[in-house]
């Protein structure tokens, strides 16, 4: 059997600007008819954005929105998800889970309705990542992570602090700030349309709704005594690892991590963080510095690590049964 091979794809053409007649042959009639009627949307917003840019852009705004961008990218939720955990137990998982689905309900979306980003030019893109132009506008992935994390964090600061209490308000305030920078700043960087960051959204209020309605059920599963639902979680998403491995992999190592930390005494006394509440302000500080420090350093060693692995174990299986794969070559549009 030959190798299978994939056609090249012209690099200076952006996700969902080919030709209509592209999409009308490869989606579904009623796929292509509701993608023809938002496209119109997406499109009239685009001189709107190049205005914009052009009456508030400064420098300042610039390096701003440039940074506070990367609060929603993967490397951030790597780092701050497992800050999380270390420090606060019960909700943890759920918002790392929720950050997860977010991923991947808006990548599938985004797949679904091959939506463009706002035109380049006249609209000015502004980030750190050569790669955005691979992936399709509608929803903001951004929006979709931001919004949900604020909204649960606001909910946790109603249910935590009485309302007259200040960590309540800075709660809620650095939720709503973090939020309106990384949505805006999608708008502000041309990255996406108002229409993408209002259907991440509505994505994030369906995924923040059916969490925190549901964070009950969700903790039941890490406390059960049985491991049997943990095993059929895993074996789901080895089955449907190849639909978006990076959630998957947040699915594997959350459930059984979570699981096992739940059912061991040494992991739960770390989590508890007792020194921060029995011992004196320096000895507090150096356990967090110290879990901060070795477990981000940590962190980025196992990513390295594996990576390496991956590279050396990977290709010859690939080679060895020839399965189609895409190296060093532009994604799919």
């Amino acid at each position: 059997m030959g190798r299978v091979v994939f056609k090249t794809v012209e690099a200076d053409i952006d996700a969902g600007t080919h030709d209509e007649r592209l999409y009308d042959k490869a989606l579904n009639p009623w796929r292509s008819k509701l993608r023809r009627w938002l496209i119109p949307l997406v499109r009239a917003e685009t001189p709107y954005i190049a205005k914009l840019q052009n009456t508030i852009r400064t420098p300042v705004l610039d390096h701003y929105f440039l940074w506070t961008a990367n609060l929603g990218t993967h490397t951030f939720f790597m780092i701050f998800l497992p800050i999380l955990v270390w420090f606060e137990s019960q909700h943890s998982k759920g918002i790392a889970c929720m950050a997860a689905f977010g991923v991947f309900t808006s990548g599938f979306v985004k797949d679904f309705m091959c939506l463009p980003r706002p035109l380049s030019p006249p609209v000015h893109r502004l980030s750190m990542s050569s790669s955005t132009s691979l992936e399709y506008g509608f929803p903001s992935t951004h929006s979709t992570n931001s919004i949900s994390a604020a909204l649960f964090m606001i909910s946790l600061a109603y249910e935590s602090y009485s309302p007259d209490s200040p960590l309540r308000v800075i709660c809620i305030m650095a939720a709503f700030v973090y939020a309106v920078s990384v949505v805006f700043g999608r708008i502000y960087c041309g990255m996406h349309s108002v229409t993408d960051v209002i259907g991440g959204a509505i994505l994030a209020y369906i995924l923040y709704w059916f969490q925190w309605n549901f964070r009950d059920e969700f903790n039941s599963i890490f406390n059960n005594d049985s491991f049997v639902p943990v095993i059929v979680i895993i074996l789901i998403c080895l089955g449907l690892v190849g639909l978006h491995v990076c959630f998957m992999g947040v699915m594997i190592g959350v459930f059984p991590g979570g699981w096992l930390c739940h059912h061991s005494e040494y992991c739960m006394l770390g989590q508890e963080t007792l020194a921060l509440t029995q011992s004196t302000l320096p000895v507090a500080a150096f356990v967090v510095l110290s879990k901060l420090v070795l477990g981000v350093a940590t962190l980025f060693l196992w990513r390295i690590v594996v990576k390496k692995i991956c590279y050396f174990i990977l290709p010859p299986i690939y080679r060895a049964f020839n399965l189609p794969h895409r190296k060093f070559e532009i994604g799919a549009r």
